[in-house]
């Protein structure tokens, strides 16, 4: 593990150690982490954030670093957030050190409060935030924010504690969830978010079908990067990526080539792009194979690719196991990993 100035260390208690183990390991790769195994021993190297896994008897001993403290908030969430999914095979507890109970919310931590709310489509919900630092989300280096969804139960939970002494009101879970920053505003303190309105509702989904004006949530970011710098653009996902390549078509010049693939549920589902980039547009349609999410990676692996003496760049976001598929085959055709980025933004139930 790399030394850098903030730590944090916690044991993860559970039932069944050697299980979580694996799954935790089999988490970081779905996200395209790189996390190298060593006997009892996980090991994870990002840019910002450094840290290892150690198998004990009885439960995970963690010890992470970061750049800053953004980061080794995010790691802590992360954690929280990957053994929640795993509670249901077994009781499962994380007992974390001293400073990190301190840790409440990020740096960047901002109040977003719903000012305008349109549908764009059946399933597509855009959602215009007022905020007071609208202008450090115009960035294309990082497109991402994160919103905390469940902000104000946080709060009456502090309030709670801080007005009822001798009293221990039970640990509420922040609930954060990664969107993109569709487009800003800054001279109306604006940023805009779409919310896809799946079926199977996650807490985001849930949140946007019922929201309204004047409604706050927390945000955090600038965060999650961008897309590399190319002459020809593979961008391509579901209807979770939309945001992002609307985003990403508005910022190319007329010098790219860009191949658009997007799997939606139907012709309804479908948005119009706007781009001075030559662009070439597919839609794939999940109604015409009794709703199978794999005609995405099958169109890609068909795809003709241009070798790597003309500057490439592959941007695809959807659903962990099309992501999974999606990297195989960048991979046997010669992708470096400068030249893609595949992003898992949810998994299918």
């Amino acid at each position: 593990m790399r030394e850098l100035p903030h730590r944090l260390q916690a044991k993860i208690v559970a039932e069944r150690p050697e299980h979580l183990f694996e799954r935790l390991h089999a988490h970081l790769l779905e996200h395209d982490v790189d996390a190298r195994l060593s006997g009892d021993s996980l090991f994870v190297d990002l840019p910002a954030v450094s840290g290892t896994l150690r198998l004990i008897d009885g439960g995970i001993e963690v010890d992470v670093a970061a750049t800053d403290l953004e980061s080794l908030y995010f790691a802590k969430v992360w954690l929280q957030d990957a053994v929640a999914e795993e509670r249901a095979f077994g009781t499962i507890r994380i007992v974390w050190s001293e400073d990190c109970l301190q840790r409440h919310l990020p740096p960047s931590f901002a109040v977003l409060t719903v000012d305008d709310i349109v549908d764009i489509t059946p399933r597509m919900r855009r959602i215009r935030f007022r905020t007071a630092n609208a202008r450090s989300f115009e960035t294309l280096d990082d497109m991402h924010l994160r919103i905390l969804f469940n902000f104000q139960e946080l709060a009456e939970q502090h309030a709670s504690r801080g007005s009822r002494r001798g009293s221990s009101p039970s640990d509420v879970t922040p609930i954060w969830r990664a969107y993109t920053v569709r487009f800003v505003e800054p001279e109306n303190h604006i940023i805009a978010v779409d919310f896809v309105l799946h079926n199977a509702e996650g807490p985001g989904s849930r949140w946007a079908m019922r929201a309204r004006r004047g409604d706050v949530v927390g945000a955090a970011g600038p965060s999650g990067g961008g897309c590399g710098d190319a002459v020809w653009y593979l961008l391509a996902g579901d209807e979770t990526a939309l945001p992002a390549i609307s985003r990403i078509l508005e910022s190319l010049d007329e010098r790219a080539t860009a191949t658009v693939v997007i799997e939606v549920g139907s012709p309804t589902d479908t948005i119009p792009f706007t781009s001075r980039a030559a662009v070439e547009t597919r839609w794939l349609y999940r109604e015409n194979h009794d709703g199978d999410c794999r005609g995405l990676a099958r169109v890609i692996a068909s795809m003709d690719f241009p070798d790597a003496s003309r500057k490439r760049f592959v941007w695809i976001a959807s659903e962990s196991e099309t992501a999974k598929a999606v990297r195989a085959t960048l991979r046997d055709r010669g992708f470096t990993k400068e030249e893609q980025s595949v992003a898992a933004y949810w998994h299918a139930t």
